[in-house]
């Protein structure tokens, strides 16, 4: 009889491991969910951004501008200068775009108006175009700061 209560109670400790292992891993899992969802809607903002910008809607990737942005072009300079980069002067009627891994930069400062931003995530997209010139690609650090619960695109002015 002692040996099955052994056997029991150590058969109960082997359920409380397992069971305390199976919390710790959801627990785990659960928390790298969250960390990784503010990448997540940088990334979802980018990409918004420039498919807006390959069908030539300017005025809707204007929306997702930041305060910083919207404050250099209005709207309608905005999507006339655009236009005019993509068209005129790269002579390209289309383009595809790829967006690169987030990266996370802290205390970053806008050089469109020197304004500090506690966290803004970075990443590079490649804009691919072809003209009469031949293929070509532009390479940009785009940033992406949360303003008002959103997630707003932010271009880089600084000097390198």
């Amino acid at each position: 009889m002692s040996h099955f209560k052994t056997r029991r109670q150590h058969g109960g400790h082997t359920k409380i491991i397992v069971i305390l292992c199976v919390l710790l891993l959801l627990a785990g899992t659960i928390t790298f969910f969250i960390l990784q969802q503010p990448k997540s809607k940088a990334t979802a903002t980018v990409k918004e951004f420039y498919l807006y910008e390959q069908s030539g809607d300017f005025k809707k990737s204007w929306q997702l501008f930041h305060t910083e942005m919207k404050n250099r072009f209005s709207d309608e300079q905005y999507s006339q200068l655009r236009s005019q980069l993509i068209t005129q002067d790269i002579g390209s009627t289309s383009f595809t775009y790829k967006v690169g891994k987030v990266k996370t930069k802290k205390n970053w400062r806008s050089g469109v108006n020197g304004v500090i931003m506690k966290k803004v995530y970075v990443m590079k997209v490649t804009q691919n175009f072809h003209n009469q010139f031949g293929n070509f690609s532009l390479v940009q650090e785009v940033f992406v700061a949360k303003e008002d619960g959103d997630y707003k695109v932010v271009w880089d002015y600084q000097e390198k």
